[in-house]
């Protein structure tokens, strides 16, 4: 049960002031770019906002620190200790401050207003992710205000430069700083709570509540081609550009066959859609997609239900060429992959490599695994139940995101991680889009909803005698 000692409103008042106060504060990645920070100068952004969560915690009475990579490149980490003899690991409160920059022409309000407005709050990092950090924060202030006995640690760790692959935030302290994520015998976190699953979903009618247990590996790939300059009013074939052209092309041309992982089936099974897993088991993509097409009303939902069910390769920039009448003799292109649990990351770039042949070479520039946590741990039994109490008429299931986050950064200390920002959000709530896109919002109403249910999951898990 929620703990009654809480009053929820006041609670949930508070946290939507929190988030408010950080979307206010323009912690854009990277920083230090006018134009991506709506004129705002973001140079700092990042620690500004870690001295805000930590000047928070620390008038509660919780110790906290900011720790910077480099100057303004700031994260905050906060420890609320367990109270018994032989505590169990801690659990971590996982989250990141930095947020992508805006066109802010193309919103709606001010993207670092943090207006309210019949209920919803506005800005970059409602959705991604500064409502997680709220809600985490106002979870460690009830905790210490009401909390009982603990037998962990709660850590609290909002970091930088989750946007760019955590090299300044959740990276670098994984590597440097591995007792920020340990107790104080040194054994690290049994888990941690992070974000992207937990919200709401209605596909057919029905809502469903993700549980992220896995997220797609990374291979972020660059790709050069090199031709001869020349005039260009004198066309030749050994043209860069024309070969990245048709390089990318290539790419385009060939998607990956698609492949069921055990979390994607089951998740497909919860959402009513378990027929399109037996399609591509029996061979059939075309009727699988389609059915996906034809029975998911959220575009972005469909894009992302397809993306889980396959490797992706999408090409994200081109760059060739320095003048109008100048053939160029070099240009490269950015190529974002995503693999799926079990692909060989290296075998893949060679197939890459195979299908542009002599017309570019493919060199890879960061490569994140595949990770996967228990989908059957305690945990992830007390979130189901959390929401499964809070909404009766839902569904819960394990899920798992096409995008990467810092849990790639915890799984090297062999932290599992899991997404739960639980939001219950109106079928119309374009949510899945909202994220790196325009006008970014998120009502009150999802936040009354899921601060509960976050506290309740972190309050038994960390109580006395609860599940391991």
């Amino acid at each position: 049960m929620v703990d009654n000692a809480v009053d929820w409103d006041r609670a949930t008042a508070e946290c939507v002031e929190h988030l408010q106060s950080l979307i206010r504060i323009p912690s854009v990645n990277p920083p230090g770019v006018s134009d991506g920070a709506a004129g705002q100068d973001s140079s700092g952004g990042e620690t500004a906002a870690a001295a805000y969560c930590a000047e928070v915690l620390t008038s509660a009475g919780i110790a906290a620190q900011v720790l910077e990579t480099l100057p303004g490149r700031g994260s905050c980490f906060a420890r609320l200790p367990a109270t018994v003899v032989g505590p169990e690991p801690p659990l971590v409160l996982l989250s990141h401050l930095d947020v992508v920059p805006v066109d802010a022409e193309s919103w709606s309000h001010d993207p670092f207003g943090g207006e309210l407005i019949d209920g919803v709050i506005w800005g970059r990092g409602a959705v991604d992710m500064k409502d997680m950090v709220a809600m985490e924060l106002s979870v460690m202030l009830a905790l210490a205000r009401f909390g009982g006995d603990r037998s962990r640690d709660v850590i609290f760790a909002a970091v930088a430069d989750e946007e760019a692959g955590g090299v300044f935030g959740a990276g670098h302290w994984a590597s440097a700083r591995p007792d920020l994520f340990a107790d104080a015998s040194g054994r690290p976190a049994a888990a941690a709570l992070n974000e992207v699953g937990g919200y709401s979903m209605t596909v057919g009618g029905r809502r469903i509540y993700g549980i992220q247990v896995a997220e797609k590996g990374i291979a972020w790939t660059r790709m050069r081609a090199s031709g001869t300059t020349g005039h260009g009013s004198m066309p030749h074939p050994d043209n860069a550009a024309l070969k990245l052209a048709e390089a990318v092309t290539r790419l385009a041309a060939a998607p990956r066959p698609a492949r069921v992982t055990p979390v994607v089936e089951a998740f497909l099974a919860a959402l009513g859609l378990g027929d399109v897993a037996d399609l591509i088991s029996a061979g059939d993509e075309r009727a699988a997609f389609a059915a996906i097409d034809a029975r998911v009303e959220d575009p972005v939902l469909r894009r992302s239900l397809s993306a889980m069910l396959r490797d992706t390769v999408t090409t994200t920039m081109i760059q060739v060429g320095k003048k109008m009448n100048v053939i160029p003799g070099s240009g490269e292109a950015q190529i974002d992959v995503r693999t799926l649990p079990g692909t060989d990351q290296e075998a893949l770039l060679a197939e890459l490599q195979a299908t542009v042949s002599e017309l570019a070479l493919v060199e890879p520039v960061i490569i994140l695994p595949a990770i996967e946590a228990p989908a059957n741990a305690p945990i992830v039994d007390l979130m189901r139940s959390a929401l499964m109490a809070a909404d009766p008429e839902s569904i819960a299931a394990p899920m798992m995101i096409t995008p990467g986050t810092d849990a790639k950064a915890l799984a090297t200390l062999g932290i599992p991680t899991y997404g739960f920002a639980p939001l219950q959000l109106a079928p119309e709530m374009p949510f899945l889009s909202l994220f790196h896109g325009h006008d970014e919002r998120v009502p009150v109403s999802a936040l009354r909803f899921g601060l509960p249910v976050l506290h309740e999951v972190v309050s038994r898990f960390v109580s006395a005698g609860a599940p391991a």
